[in-house]
């Protein structure tokens, strides 16, 4: 159900994202139209239509920041709900094993930690790492190598040579996606589509370079220079920012169980997997 509701999120603001050329048609057709009056008033001399144009366009410009800022706030507010869901499955608690199943696997990682740890040769310790990985069973224990994975990769990559760095690293990051494929649910493998695309989704521009274009010939390169960075804008003109409409969780879940994914371990699996996809992109251009 999270999964459904993490999709249902991201399509509610693609739509809104996608709603954004007919917002700013509407709302260029009615200053174009005052603009038109006011050229076309003949008791205003050449001079005070020009003022008066001027005044509309600076009216005008503010209220399209408050707008698009409000347009903005919900757009974020969809990805949040998405981000929200679709983390619910994939930080989902894990089924344990016996107590003495988990014993024994934790005495086998500190004893692979260490000799790790102790290793000069960072081939010799990826090797022992893969082996193992590969011996690992139980999800819940491929869910505690993931979160030390960290440490683990970072002994390795501290004694690899500087020529070797790279190709490690990259080796390392697709183990990685590895031991989380023993441990995911297909759910899990889709609601992490679903974050990574509400993420996507909130590094893009938000209105497209039409919108903008036409943002510049209506009302001037300074309004549509902060079409896509209201934030920006208010931050210089915090008088005129409008209320908050966006109600926040007032009881945010607190993920303090031991077993479930750290911080550390999600930004671990962010950044890792971001160098797979810069490394993937660079092959495809060479």
């Amino acid at each position: 159900m999270s999964q459904q509701k993490a999709k249902e999120s991201i399509l509610k603001a693609h739509e809104l994202r996608n709603d954004n050329t007919r917002f700013y048609r509407e709302f260029n057709d009615a200053i174009r139209k005052e603009i038109t009056a006011v050229k076309e008033d003949r008791n205003l001399s050449p001079e005070g239509q020009t003022n008066k144009v001027s005044e509309i366009k600076e009216k005008r410009g503010k209220e399209l920041m408050q707008q698009v800022y409000k347009r903005r706030q919900e757009f974020r507010a969809h990805l949040s709900e998405a981000r929200k869901h679709a983390e619910e499955v994939i930080y989902t608690k894990i089924p344990k094993p016996d107590a003495t199943k988990i014993d024994r696997f934790d005495e086998a990682l500190r004893v692979l930690k260490t000799e790790i740890m102790l290793t000069h040769n960072a081939k010799s310790a990826a090797a022992k790492l893969t082996a193992f990985i590969e011996g690992i069973e139980e999800p819940y224990f491929a869910h505690k190598v993931s979160e030390q994975f960290g440490e683990l990769a970072g002994s390795i990559l501290a004694v690899e040579e500087p020529g070797e760095l790279a190709k490690t690293r990259y080796a390392l990051s697709q183990q990685f996606s590895g031991l989380t494929s023993k441990y995911e649910s297909p759910e899990a493998g889709a609601a992490r589509d679903s974050l990574e695309t509400a993420t996507a989704l909130d590094q893009t521009a938000f209105f497209n370079e039409i919108v903008r274009g036409a943002v510049n010939d209506t009302l001037g390169t300074y309004y549509g220079s902060y079409i896509n960075r209201t934030d920006d804008y208010f931050a210089a003109h915090e008088d005129e920012r409008p209320k908050e409409e966006i109600k926040k969780d007032a009881n945010p879940k607190q993920q303090n169980d031991p077993f479930e994914w750290t911080e550390e371990q999600r930004d671990f699996w962010r950044r890792i997997n971001q160098d797979a996809r810069e490394r993937e992109a660079s092959k495809a251009t060479e």
